[in-house]
């Protein structure tokens, strides 16, 4: 946690780098997300689905988003885990000039579900991102991320299951301006 302090004051530093062009108001967006379970649970391969996004951008750099998704996983052949989360995040944009690319960063904490094939978890966690959003028009862009999650389903048997979860992403955002 201390770690994430830090890097967030870092890149709160950074801010005055950079002049201004991020957007402010509400914002929906779908994306793809593709993510890689490794931890306790053996046997789960790669999958992806579909998830959405909102978000409200309170000043120049900072957002607050909300997601939900869900991807579908192999179980090394026996059948089919759901793996779903709905997230809350603050969001760090840094507009860079003349550029139609924002790089951002992102912190957060979840709620998440593995379930099917017999198997039934629920847990939270916390994550940390990073990702670029590439403007289209004003109104659009086009974003790309990568976000590590730390999970620890404390519900099902057994408990107190500590995963790990590399998402990358990909997905289109619509602003209200």
């Amino acid at each position: 946690m201390k770690k994430m302090l830090v890097v967030a004051a870092l890149l709160g530093g950074m801010l005055v780098a950079f002049p201004v062009i991020a957007k402010e108001g509400l914002y929906l967006g779908a994306f793809i997300p593709f993510n890689d379970i490794s931890g306790d649970i053996k046997g789960i391969d790669n999958g992806n689905g579909l998830g959405f996004r909102a978000g409200y951008g309170l000043n120049k750099y900072l957002a607050l988003e909300g997601s939900v998704f869900k991807t579908k996983h192999d179980t090394s052949g026996n059948g089919n885990i759901d793996f779903s989360g709905g997230t809350v995040d603050l969001k760090l944009d840094l507009p860079l000039t003349g550029s139609k690319m924002e790089p951002y960063f992102l912190i957060g904490v979840g709620g998440y579900e593995l379930k099917g094939n017999g198997v039934d978890y629920k847990g939270g966690g916390s994550q940390v991102g990073l990702g670029l959003d590439i403007y289209f028009f004003p109104e659009l862009n086009f974003n790309a991320g990568l976000t590590w999650r730390k999970i620890t389903f404390d519900k099902g048997t057994p408990t107190d299951l500590d995963e790990k979860v590399r998402t990358f992403d990909v997905g289109l955002t619509y602003h209200f301006l």
